[in-house]
């Protein structure tokens, strides 16, 4: 009897923990749907603010094309070159950390009949090699690319602008960008007879810095150097996404 009755307590105890734990799953799940019902009423905008600034740097891309019949006297040559523009480089007040190897590469060039179009059995190499270079201040790149010339590159490669520090014009666009949010989410919610409420989440991503906006720009490279370098204006954008609970 004592063994029966024991049986009878556990199950008892055992069906009791059942319900308990089954009351507190279904609590967890209703509080879950009622959070999950409660975030989805929101309104979701995102706005963008952009403003411009003036380059404060500009990027050079040059370097040298050596060519000889012989690979190793077109490297050479490439290589001594090279050097000069460098040294010339600095000169002129470009900092050496500011200048960077940016290629090297060597190809040969056959030379082909112009009647037959078949190879002749000559061959010239290429030994091309370049730097980009980092000009801290606008009004000083005319001149750089000057003295790069006149110390042997004969190729200009690319030239690009930017801005070092971005900090401000980021701030001005954040601003721009969140009250561009607010007045989308204004609309939205009068749109559909709604009110806004407090802000439920926030995130942004910055864009912009690095290349030229529309820029009237005109370089005239060869024997006679670069001129009318403008630099236009460089635009910073900041998208900030955001969601307002819903009033009524």
């Amino acid at each position: 009897m004592l063994i029966g009755s024991t049986r009878k307590i556990g199950l008892l105890a055992l069906a009791a923990l059942v319900l308990a734990v089954g009351f507190n799953t279904f609590g967890m799940r209703t509080q879950a749907q009622e959070t999950d019902s409660v975030s989805d009423h929101t309104i979701t905008v995102s706005g963008v603010g952009e403003v411009y600034g003036t380059p404060d740097t500009v990027y050079i891309s040059l370097g040298v094309d050596q060519t000889s019949p012989s690979v190793t006297e077109a490297v050479t040559g490439a290589r001594a070159t090279l050097a000069n523009i460098i040294s010339a480089l600095e000169g002129a007040g470009v900092n050496r950390d500011d200048i960077q190897t940016s290629n090297f590469n060597v190809f040969p060039e056959d030379r082909f009949d112009s009647a037959s179009g078949q190879p002749t059995g000559e061959r010239t190499y290429h030994a091309v090699l370049g730097v980009n270079v980092i000009v801290r201040t606008v009004d000083n790149a005319g001149e750089i690319i000057t003295t790069a010339l006149d110390a042997g590159a004969n190729s200009i490669n690319g030239l690009s602008f930017g801005i070092a520090d971005t900090t401000e014009l980021e701030a001005q666009a954040r601003q721009a960008a969140v009250a561009d949010a607010k007045a989308r989410a204004d609309q939205l919610a009068e749109a559909f007879g709604v009110s806004v409420g407090n802000v439920v989440a926030i995130s942004e991503g910055i864009s912009g810095g690095s290349s030229p906006v529309p820029v009237m720009r005109d370089m005239a490279v060869g024997m006679g150097g670069a001129s009318n370098i403008v630099p236009g204006q460089l635009s910073v954008r900041v998208q900030v996404n955001a969601s307002f609970d819903i009033g009524s």
